[in-house]
């Protein structure tokens, strides 16, 4: 007891918290479903290993990250299945409604032939004995697609008016007038001579409305309705919509009609079809509830938002792309590219966990050739594939990867060989596994069974009442006396 002093007010006493730590609230939390989605693809970027923990060990993370929330193991898994984000037979896949065909006026690379499977779809296959690191081919884009993020660059000569490369303060004065790349209109600038020689839609997309026949008569771009896209695309960062705006222009400028032909050649799906992916449930997005359609009708009023600003750049596509096939040519670019461009033949490469090709792109320019290489002994006959994803992700990564942006489950040899391994695991380490000690006393019972030892004391401290004695050190609070 602490005495008063004479003149003076009495001692208050506070309680001080360790380390001026401030205690949450223990109240118990119901957390919005959302909440734990985004906690779980949190844990999971943060430790890709993890994403092969199973629900329980999963729900557990949860809970040591949130001990305030009050979430069951059986709602975790309702909502990683609801979300798409277990891998199971049931999962919503696309495969079967992706459609490709051969056309015969592509001029394949000598060692190569195209083949249509029903099983595999359209790929392609040696001719013959292919040599590991023999190159096999190369390529460059079909279509090139620039950098979004710096278009306003570009329109101020900082950047490539064609690659988007970024240009130099020497090369973007008048060195670049003297060497005439730059453009007479604009303050657009080119970085080579060969990039101003493959920009041949800058003058029809950048500058006054202008006309061109393809020969089924004239089509117009509006050039500041490209501005307008660009713009938006930018803001939005949607790059499937600025590409699939670059690749129509070319195709429609081509007067060949041979771009055309290609392009609608690979392989198509609508994007209405691939975001179905994403949100997937039992096989049926339409199963989806609550805030994920509330997604899907914004996703659906950003689609419309796009097809009228594309509609505003050809104001003569009404008739010849209905918002339909403008889903059409969104999802082909979105499943085709490789970093942002398209390649014709190498767009005919299947996809295997354990590829045996290596496809490299030029270290020099984006718009240098892309190389593939055999990465091992290749027989004539054998098919040539590559990776659509990072080889060195776990199973469980690479399959809900593959499922959502090309809408198959993978089932090469190493996928397999993966799950038969995973499945032995589980199966081993629930059998005879012997329960953990509860207690330091039968921690200490099962040590001295097991070396034969019954003299084998170890103090545990505890006070009247049987309960152990705490340190003031660990205690949670400590009093201090202010006078």
């Amino acid at each position: 007891m602490i005495d008063k002093l004479d003149g003076q007010q009495e001692p208050k006493v506070e309680i001080l918290d360790i380390n001026d730590h401030v205690q949450e609230s223990s109240d118990p939390v119901v957390p919005h479903e959302r909440q734990i989605i985004d906690d779980i693809i949190a844990i999971w970027k943060e430790d890709p290993s993890s994403e092969s923990l199973g629900v329980p060990k999963l729900h557990a993370k949860v809970k040591s990250r949130h001990p305030t929330w009050s979430v069951s193991e059986k709602r975790v898994r309702t909502l990683l299945k609801t979300y798409g984000l277990i891998t199971t037979n049931q999962q919503f896949t696309y495969a079967n409604e992706i459609h490709s065909r051969i056309v015969s006026s592509i001029e394949l690379p000598p060692k190569v032939k195209v083949t249509m499977t029903a099983k595999r779809g359209k790929g392609l296959y040696a001719k013959t004995q292919i040599r590991k690191g023999d190159l096999i081919w190369e390529e460059r884009p079909l279509f090139f697609v620039p950098a979004l993020a710096n278009v306003k660059l570009v329109r101020t000569g900082r950047a490539c008016a064609y690659c988007a490369k970024l240009l130099t303060q020497r090369s973007s004065t008048g060195l670049s007038a003297l060497r005439g790349l730059d453009c007479n209109v604009c303050p657009e600038l080119w970085c080579s001579k060969d990039c101003k020689t493959l920009d041949t839609l800058h003058a029809k997309l950048k500058h006054n409305m202008s006309s061109h026949s393809n020969g089924k008569g004239s089509n117009l771009i509006d050039a500041s309705g490209f501005i307008a896209l660009e713009d938006y695309c930018f803001q939005e960062q949607w790059n499937a919509l600025y590409a699939i705006t670059l690749i129509y222009a070319e195709m429609q400028a081509d007067k060949t009609r041979t771009k055309a032909e290609y392009f609608s050649s690979m392989a198509r799906v609508s994007q209405k079809v691939r975001y179905k992916a994403i949100n997937s449930s039992a096989g049926s997005f339409d199963t989806m509830q609550g805030g994920a359609l509330f997604v899907m009708e914004q996703q659906e009023a950003l689609w419309n938002e796009g097809y009228q600003k594309f509609l505003k750049v050809f104001p003569s596509a009404h008739d010849q792309v209905p918002f339909e096939e403008f889903m059409m040519m969104m999802g082909t670019y979105n499943i085709n590219n490789l970093d942002s461009c398209i390649f014709l033949t190498q767009s005919h490469l299947n996809h295997s966990c354990h590829p045996n090709t290596d496809v490299q792109a030029s270290t020099a320019s984006r718009t240098g050739p892309l190389k593939v290489f055999a990465a091992r002994d290749i027989k004539a006959g054998e098919e040539l594939t590559t990776s659509y994803v990072n080889p060195s992700h776990t199973l469980h990564q690479r399959q809900r990867e593959l499922r959502v942006n090309w809408g198959f489950i993978c089932s090469c040899q190493r996928c397999k060989d993966e799950a038969k391994e995973h499945h032995r695991r589980k199966s081993s380490n629930g059998m005879g596994a012997k329960e953990v000690p509860s207690n330091i006393r039968e921690m200490l019972k099962d040590t001295k069974s097991a070396i034969g030892n019954s003299e084998i004391e170890l103090e545990i401290p505890t006070v009247q009442g049987g309960e152990r004695r705490k340190s003031v050190r660990f205690d949670e609070h400590v009093i201090s006396v202010n006078q």
